[in-house]
């Protein structure tokens, strides 16, 4: 994998600024080992956006120009999470370093999910909205896994608190527009967050 150092940066707190050397080789390790060990897998579904307009005002506003929605999940599987926990146990630092570079190679999963939709003539993706998002609750986790039938095609399953698992794993939509403009492709650019220490 080819991650971009600056967007590890960002993860680790530093802004714009370049990681220190002693840092930017941790993160080069832990990528080493992480893409030694570790499987990523998606899955992806277009469907009607009706499905989700009800479920959130903010999402409904940005799916406003939308019939369709591409939903999906990506995973860097049990495997990253076996890591980050060797890591925590061992070496404090590289566990934090191994976060950010988890968070980035996630980033980068993503965004080529995205860019390798199959999409028609005159139709655009909006940027990426995930549960958590504005007033998109998160409760809405379990219906995302049951539409993708992630727990059985990918091993990706919710805990009793609602969270993932495994824990360095995503879920998204992107809603298919016939409007240019709604292709800005930064999914911060629509974020109410403004403070967000990791906004892009």
């Amino acid at each position: 994998m080819k991650l971009d150092p600056q967007e590890i940066a960002r993860y680790l707190g530093y802004g714009r600024e370049p990681m220190p050397p002693q840092v930017s080789a941790l993160a080069d390790a832990c990528q080493g080992e992480l893409e030694r060990a570790v499987i990523p897998r998606s899955v992806g579904r277009r469907m009607a956006a009706d499905r989700f307009t009800k479920a959130s005002r903010d999402l409904s506003h940005h799916l406003r120009h939308c019939e369709e929605v591409v939903l999906y999940a990506i995973t860097l599987g049990s495997q990253a999470d076996q890591l980050l926990r060797r890591w925590s146990v061992r070496d404090m630092a590289k566990a934090a370093v191994g976060q950010a570079v988890c968070a980035a190679w996630l980033d980068q999963l993503a965004a080529d999910f995205v860019e390798g939709i199959e999409r028609g003539e005159g139709e655009y993706l909006t940027p990426p909205f995930s549960p958590g998002y504005g007033d998109w609750d998160l409760s809405h986790q379990g219906e995302v896994l049951e539409i993708l039938d992630a727990p059985r095609r990918m091993g990706l399953a919710l805990t009793q608190a609602g969270m993932l698992v495994p824990e360095k794993s995503i879920t998204a939509l992107v809603g298919v527009s016939d409007r240019q403009e709604e292709s800005c492709g930064q999914k911060c650019m629509r974020c109410k967050k403004t403070d967000c220490p990791f906004r892009a």
